[in-house]
């Protein structure tokens, strides 16, 4: 944990590249006005103001998190958006930590990407961290991202993918809405 900008946050490599590059390249793309982040913990609790200036949703299956969460939240799960949400109302959409913990199956992925792909307007923006390693790796995830959306090069990185270094295989991936 470290103090940073008024807020305590969790300084792991991939938390700090999510929050220090990743949120504030899309706060400044003045076509990313209404955001949702999938799945929340105490470490996120502060993410409303770290998203200040945008509209900010977020979603977890589990209730007991509307104590953590911000004014902006809905219990439901990832395979589910469309229960709480109109399709295409989101230009981005945050799914990190979710796949592989919690959304495990092939049929969930396929569910909750296909959820993400409804709540998402045309040419939207999909960011998904994940853990590449055992226990948490979702076989023929290429192929399930491949269905509903194209890889797009995320351009602080000029990559369509980042792997910080962590003891647990942590990426980053970037697509676009087809």
């Amino acid at each position: 944990m470290r103090w940073k900008n008024g807020r305590w946050r969790l300084a792991t490599t991939d938390r700090v590249f999510l929050e220090d590059v990743v949120v504030p390249f899309f706060l400044a793309d003045s076509g990313i006005r209404r955001v949702l982040d999938l799945g929340i913990a105490w470490y996120t609790r502060s993410y409303p103001r770290l998203y200040k200036g945008v509209q900010y949703w977020t979603v977890d299956i589990d209730p007991e998190k509307t104590q953590i969460a911000g004014p902006n939240h809905r219990t439901v799960s990832a395979t589910r958006l469309t229960d709480e949400f109109d399709p295409e109302t989101f230009d981005l959409v945050v799914c990190n930590g979710v796949i592989g913990w919690g959304v495990n199956t092939p049929a969930d992925v396929e569910q909750a990407l296909d959820a993400c792909a409804d709540v998402l307007r045309a040419d939207g923006w999909l960011v998904v961290g994940w853990n590449d390693v055992e226990g948490h790796r979702v076989p023929d995830l290429d192929e399930q991202f491949a269905r509903r959306f194209r890889r797009e090069i995320f351009p602080p990185v000029q990559a369509d993918h980042f792997i910080p270094e962590t003891a647990y295989g942590h990426r980053f991936d970037f697509f676009r809405k087809r």
